[in-house]
């Protein structure tokens, strides 16, 4: 397990976690699917989401202790055999139960995937390039934007043609991924130096206030996106909607999503210089251009003389969302890897996903219920006081980072000091 390895390893991951982000082709038809082919109705597909979420988060516990026991390595393959099992339950699934059951295991398959970000970190500390982390998760999701851009674009056609059709592709991915998963692996625990490494990182900050902040602002970021992403389209769609047909909604509605998925693809490729340049600070920019897109998509609505004015303003607002989307993810993991050892990442990375899917079930079941007696807007409005939320969430994070550099700083000028004197 030597240098080569991790070499190939280096290059084969990208591809790897691109490729087994998300079921591609069942993200680009999922409703259509359901609906169509299922015979769903709304409040079943709305239950999907619900139902998975709420058994993940009871089985989390016990998810840890098997990650624990099994390891990084088996836990990646693990998590991306549960994604393979999960597309082909959605696809030749006869009843609700067997669709639920395929939605419980692409909710677990993650869970156990998020081992990757731990087994790349520990690589590439092994060869001395923990800076690298960015760079290569970056190229990942450069990888992941691009083929979701395609699939969007054939995915309908493909359906028209057969419905099944795409779901097949998706199962084939799967199995792609799977193979690749049996390169996705720690080389840190065949390393004979891997335990002095592992003392070097003990002196790392454990559950103290920095590693609490960081798992809230991750926790409440990504069900915002989430939610701006789904209930903002949405909110466009109801607005074009009160001025033109439906022809031309859908026309506007996916001329937006196309320039969105572009922007997002920019973004992933930009990342790296863009963090490289402004560093800890993107921490806090980023969840303030999440509450920029949101006042945008408000604002805009609130624009009735100039309709196109009006709907720059409004999908402006949604584009941001997808332009911040993955830089934040990429940028907050490695910030949480860097500061626990590697017995605590198991842990952590468990622990920031239970974070996100308390929130996002808590938010989900809320709107729901607001949604039955009020307008898109108040849910908008919610939502961008949850950004401020975040905002200030990530700048007080962004502080207590600024402190600890400069707790480090101070002790290596005492260091070099006594060396010195010595």
């Amino acid at each position: 397990m030597g240098k080569l390895n991790i070499s190939k390893f280096n290059k084969i991951f990208p591809w790897y976690n691109g490729l087994s982000s998300d079921l591609l082709f069942w993200v680009a038809i999922d409703t259509l699917f359901l609906t169509v082919v299922k015979k769903f109705n709304a409040a079943q597909i709305v239950s999907l989401t619900t139902l998975s979420m709420i058994t993940c988060i009871i089985l989390q516990v016990p998810l840890l202790k098997i990650i624990k026991k099994i390891g990084n390595t088996n836990s990646v393959k693990l998590g991306t055999l549960f994604l393979l099992i999960s597309s082909i339950l959605l696809t030749f699934g006869k009843n609700y139960i067997s669709i639920v059951l395929g939605k419980i295991f692409y909710e677990m398959a993650f869970t156990f995937k998020n081992m990757a970000n731990a087994i790349l970190k520990n690589n590439l500390e092994l060869q001395q390039k923990s800076e690298d982390y960015i760079k290569i998760q970056t190229k990942s999701n450069t990888i992941y934007a691009v083929v979701t851009m395609i699939i969007s674009f054939v995915a309908s056609i493909l359906f028209n043609f057969n419905n099944y059709l795409p779901m097949i592709l998706c199962i084939l991915f799967c199995f792609i991924c799977f193979i690749l998963s049996f390169y996705i692996v720690d080389m840190s625990k065949y390393d004979k130096t891997a335990k002095k490494t592992e003392e070097k990182v003990k002196n790392k900050v454990k559950y103290n206030k920095i590693i609490i902040m960081l798992i809230i602002s991750y926790g409440l970021f990504y069900p915002i996106v989430n939610s701006g992403q789904s209930n903002g389209k949405l909110f466009i769609q109801q607005e074009l909607l009160l001025k033109f047909s439906v022809e031309k909604t859908s026309l506007i509605i996916g001329a937006i999503l196309c320039v969105s998925r572009i922007v997002r693809v920019i973004s992933n490729m930009a990342f790296n210089k863009i963090h490289s340049k402004y560093k800890e600070k993107v921490g806090f920019m980023l969840p303030i251009l999440l509450m920029v897109s949101i006042f945008l998509m408000i604002s805009g609505s609130m624009i009735n003389n100039f309709i196109i004015l009006k709907f720059i303003i409004m999908s402006l607002g949604y584009v941001i969302i997808l332009f911040i989307r993955d830089p934040f993810k990429v940028y907050i993991q490695d910030l949480a890897l860097r500061n626990v050892n590697n017995e605590e990442q198991q842990t952590l990375l468990t622990t920031m996903e239970l974070s996100r899917k308390i929130i996002r079930t808590m938010i989900s079941l809320n709107f729901t219920m607001i949604l039955l007696n009020n307008p898109m807007k108040v849910v908008m409005v919610i939502l961008f006081g949850l950004s401020i939320i975040e905002v200030l969430i990530s700048i007080r994070l962004y502080k207590m980072i600024l402190n600890i550099d400069k707790i480090e700083k101070k002790k290596r000028k005492i260091q070099k000091w006594q060396t010195k004197l010595v």
